[in-house]
């Protein structure tokens, strides 16, 4: 596996692993909670929809009961008096509002039993969300109450994500001190022997103070030769980023911004990478620090910035310059065995 493609995986880990602490199970709690709530608001909207239909069917059925009753009576009515076809009449109309009357028992009897079969689930769903809300408090005051302790535990054992972060930090600030003390004291040392003394422009013996002033000149020299890079550092013109497709590769140097470059580059960042490949098999930092910024300077030139605010996933993950090549071994070796030669991203 090439470097680029661990960087790559290493970064999309702790990517995940910030998902993970992210997940709140309080919010958990509050939203299983909600959703029960809603839920059982839809089975008592079912219930009284139920109970509707069923009282519908009801007073359809008592009335057909009615109208049945006063036919019979105006039957017994003709007949009383001798109107022998009025009672047919009624009496037909009698028996066909019967049997549909009849055809409504099997639709109350069903509508019914459901009814009764959504209050018993209802009841028993309430009695659960009831259960729920009790248990609702004591779980979130013990997730809390662990958190707390978890945290507080982790501090107190200098395992903590910020404690971890604090103590590495401390520990380059203390390796950069030492360096800078060691070339501190290296200077001095060649200074008073001698070793670095350098003719001036008039071609005399130098002095303490002309070595001040040279160094001095020098620092302004520079400092105003940076500013002018600076300033003649044009912007990428806004139609580069159309140029480069969707299918252009995006390249992240790490702790820096990420860029756009053509696909067609592939071939180019390939190489780069067999050569860090290589370095880094050979344990030579000279050569790896070299090709780094090599490829470094090729993204910035041929890529297109995408802007801190841009979350566009990374095809390819850089070392950022300073980052020591043991560093860069330590990382790479929590993935496995170092990179084989040849291995592409």
């Amino acid at each position: 596996m090439s470097v680029f493609r661990r960087l790559t995986n290493i970064v999309q880990q702790k990517t995940n692993a910030a998902m993970d602490r992210m997940e709140d199970p309080s919010q958990a709690i509050d939203l299983s909670y909600q959703q029960l709530l809603e839920q059982q608001q839809k089975l008592r909207a079912a219930l009284v929809e139920a109970t509707t239909g069923q009282k519908r069917l009801e007073n359809q059925a008592k009335d057909m009961d009615g109208r049945i009753a006063r036919y019979n009576d105006a039957a017994r009515q003709a007949v009383s008096v001798g109107k022998e076809d009025l009672a047919t009449q009624a009496l037909t109309q009698a028996e066909v509002l019967g049997q549909q009357r009849q055809a409504l028992n099997p639709q109350i009897e069903a509508i019914t039993a459901q009814v009764a079969k959504l209050q018993e689930a209802l009841q028993k769903y309430q009695a659960r969300v009831q259960a729920f809300a009790t248990q609702r408090e004591s779980l979130k005051a013990s997730y809390e109450a662990g958190k707390a302790i978890g945290t507080a535990g982790d501090t107190l054992a200098g395992i903590g994500e910020h404690t971890s972060d604090a103590a590495m930090m401390m520990q380059r600030a203390q390796d950069k001190i030492a360096h800078t003390q060691a070339h501190a004291d290296a200077v001095d040392a060649l200074l008073e022997s001698g070793a670095l003394d350098t003719p001036l422009l008039s071609g005399g013996a130098t002095t303490l103070d002309d070595q001040i002033t040279a160094s001095v000149v020098e620092g302004s020299v520079q400092a105003k030769l940076a500013a002018l890079k600076q300033e003649s550092a044009l912007p990428a013109p806004a139609t580069a980023a159309a140029a480069i497709t969707g299918r252009g590769m995006v390249v992240r140097i790490h702790g820096e911004d990420q860029y756009r470059l053509d696909a067609a580059l592939r071939t180019q960042m390939d190489g780069y990478d067999q050569r860090l490949v290589a370095a880094v098999r050979a344990n030579d930092d000279a050569d790896y620090h070299a090709v780094l910024r090599e490829v470094i300077a090729f993204v910035k030139e041929k890529g297109v910035p995408l802007g801190s605010s841009d979350v566009t996933k990374s095809d390819i993950i850089l070392p950022s310059d300073d980052m020591p090549l043991e560093e860069v071994t330590g990382m790479l070796q929590q993935q496995g065995t170092q990179p084989t030669n040849g291995a592409t991203a």
